[in-house]
């Protein structure tokens, strides 16, 4: 349910307490067309989430799983992480292209989501008067540094609690949604080895009832 999603998503805006973190999500969540964009959009050509509504229920599940590390670890900025959870992948905006082709476009080859989102961002940033350059480099860091790895295609590695935690999240969800995908293309019988997955970089199967 594509706008229940949504819904559910920009509702942690409104429990946000940083007036410049609220202000920044509001930029993009609150935008018409941004809106119409990022509820259709997939999250990736063929991994995970490679569907319509894949980036809005991907992102959905990273902020929950953020918010839940928030709970357990209250030493999280709470509006930090949840606002660059909400704002990790809006990349994939310009780094695929609209269905039905949703493949790589020239700026996703050179660029790439991380660098295309963290730029967009800081425009985003820069448009807000007097948004604290300490909290921006801090959430700026927490996008760029969200595969959790060098070798992963992140700039950065996480230097920041709530970097380390949105990687954990982003990761997550990403193997989790892999393995989902790749057992529900099995028939439900088949308890066989389904063959190696480079993502999971393993050789998968179902778990026995």
């Amino acid at each position: 349910n594509i706008p229940q999603m949504y819904e559910e998503l920009t509702a942690y805006i409104g429990q946000m307490t940083h007036p410049y973190i609220k202000k920044l999500a509001e930029s993009f969540f609150m935008d018409e067309g941004f809106a119409r964009r990022f509820q259709f959009h997939s999250a990736a050509k063929s991994v995970h989430h490679g569907f319509v509504g894949g980036l809005l229920e991907h992102t959905l599940h990273v902020t929950q799983i953020c918010d839940f590390f928030c709970k357990l670890y209250p030493m999280l900025n709470r509006d930090l992480l949840l606002c660059a959870a909400m704002l990790h992948d809006m990349g994939k905006l310009k780094e695929l292209s609209r269905f039905p082709a949703n493949d790589y476009t020239d700026e996703g080859q050179l660029l790439g989501h991380i660098v295309i989102g963290a730029m967009e961002v800081q425009k985003h940033i820069e448009a807000i008067p007097d948004f604290p350059e300490r909290t921006a480099s801090e959430l700026i860091h927490c996008i760029l540094a969200h595969h959790g790895e060098l070798e992963y295609g992140s700039p950065k590695k996480p230097a920041l609690a709530e970097a380390i935690a949105l990687s954990f999240a982003d990761n997550s969800d990403a193997k989790l949604e892999t393995i989902k995908e790749a057992l529900n293309s099995a028939p439900e019988e088949n308890m066989d080895w389904l063959g190696y997955n480079r993502l999971l970089e393993s050789n998968i199967r179902r778990t026995s009832k």
